[in-house]
Order: structure tokens, then sequence, then C-alpha cells
């Protein structure tokens, strides 16, 4: 499918505006793409053939204009949601009240405890 776009309309933009503009407009067509197809997914009850309409189209188009579709969770997120869990679960597993008279293995609960709030702070907010 190839989209034109009148030269008289793009009065002003110099060449790295063009592309910028390229850019751009392809982003928002594969956005437009994948959130068509989302939609088709999720109302496709019968396991049949895809087929993606127009009001599922314009459907997208509104979900994405008004910042609606579901964001995407990188693997970077998940693997942080992952690290602190395992590091809260760590913090469990190493209080030790006797243990903790010692200076290197108080450093060594309070690095872990210090992890742990980290990671659990971060990864809500990302959420």
């Amino acid at each position: 499918m190839d989209i034109k776009i009148s030269e008289n309309d793009l009065k002003g933009f110099n060449n790295q505006a063009k592309a910028k503009l390229s850019e751009a407009t392809n982003e928002y067509i594969g956005d437009l793409i994948e959130e068509s197809n989302r939609l088709e997914s999720s109302r496709n009850t019968t396991g049949s053939d895809p087929e993606i309409t127009s009001s599922m189209v314009n459907d997208a188009r509104v979900l994405i204009r008004r910042g609606l579709t579901q964001p995407q969770k990188g693997m970077g997120l998940k693997i942080l949601r992952v690290a602190s869990a395992v590091l809260s679960l760590l913090v469990g597993v190493l209080y030790d009240s006797e243990k903790l008279q010692s200076g290197g293995y108080m450093l060594l609960f309070i690095g872990v405890i210090t992890a742990a709030i980290l990671t659990v702070t971060i990864s809500t907010i990302k959420e």
C-alpha cells in the first residue's frame, strides 16, 4: 500500500523534516495495524481466519489517538519483576538476628534490602 502526500502539503518541510514525517507515519501505521490485529483477535471467538473490519481499524485509531492502547511490556520489565520477587525472598532468607550482629553480614543484608526496595519501586512505577 502506497500513501501519497502532496508536495503542497509539505511546503516548508526540509529533507530532514520529511524523513522524520515518513518515520513517524510508518510508526503510526505499524501501531494501527498491531492494535487492529489485537482487537480482531479479542473479538474472534470462533477461531476462524482473522478478518479485520473497517470498524476495528476505526476503533484502533480512536484508541491510539486517545492513548488508551495496552502498553507493551518489554522483557526488561519482566526481568525486573522477577528480580524484585527473588530479592524480597532473599531478604527473608537472610534474616537471622544472631548473624546480623556481624558487621559484614549486616552490610550484605542492608545491600539486599536496598536492592529489593529499589527493584520493587521501579517495577511498580514502570507498570
